[in-house]
């Protein structure tokens, strides 16, 4: 005698489907936020090279500007907006890179307004030559390079010997021996502090080459056999 096969039931076949959608949103889930985790460490290992990169890169221009080259820094107004500046004149060769790069007598480093809120610190070269005029449209117009973006905020203060304080912006003239940079990345609260040497620059004076030196040589006698 034959006996019919018995096959799943509907309600058999909807609780598997359920079990399976249950199992696959898990497993989705799972995934999903593990490659969130890996990227968002990425991104942070990507900014944190790029800070450790552009203070590395400070330093070092820093440390071998040429002996004549002008330093200046404070907050530059532009718009209505202000945002910190260094400037660095008859400096070329300063921030080049590439073989045959830019030759620049003047680089400003300044810490830019970023489309979203926030900072950026960009630099810009520029020629020696430039007249004030020239100088102003090309701030205006020129193209900036983006060195650190993703910044909350950017400070730069200088510390001044014959006042034993730091300040908040250095006119042109002696060198700063000091040079502090604070700033802030965006998904940070604690701000990050830099500090940077400057060798002094001293004038080494020539001391006056006694009387008889300057004189003419003295005469001497040679006597003919």
């Amino acid at each position: 005698m034959r006996t019919a096969a018995r096959g799943f039931t509907l309600f058999e076949m909807v609780v598997v489907i359920a079990i399976f959608v249950l199992l696959a949103g898990g497993i989705y889930a799972t995934v999903n936020a593990a490659v969130r985790a890996t990227a968002t460490l990425t991104e942070e290992n990507l900014q944190i090279q790029r800070l450790n990169a552009f203070v590395s890169l400070v330093r070092r221009t820093f440390h071998n500007l040429p002996a004549n080259a002008r330093f200046s820094g404070g907050v530059r107004a532009d718009a209505g907006d202000g945002f910190p500046e260094i400037t660095l004149r008859d400096a070329p060769g300063v921030f080049a890179w590439g073989m045959g790069g830019p030759s620049a007598g003047t680089a400003l480093l300044a810490a830019r307004p970023r489309l979203g809120g926030g900072r950026e610190l960009s630099l810009m070269l520029l020629s020696g030559s430039l007249s004030e005029m020239e100088r102003r449209d090309a701030l205006e117009r020129g193209v900036w390079l983006r060195l650190l973006p993703d910044l909350r905020e950017v400070k730069w203060r200088f510390y001044s010997v014959e006042q034993q304080d730091w300040l908040d912006e250095w006119l042109e003239g002696e060198r700063p021996p000091l040079v502090e940079l604070n700033l802030q990345l965006l998904g940070e609260e604690v701000p990050r502090q830099f500090i940077f040497w400057l060798p002094p620059v001293k004038e080494i004076a020539l001391e006056e080459a006694p009387a008889e030196a300057q004189g003419s040589p003295p005469e001497m006698e040679v006597e003919v056999p």
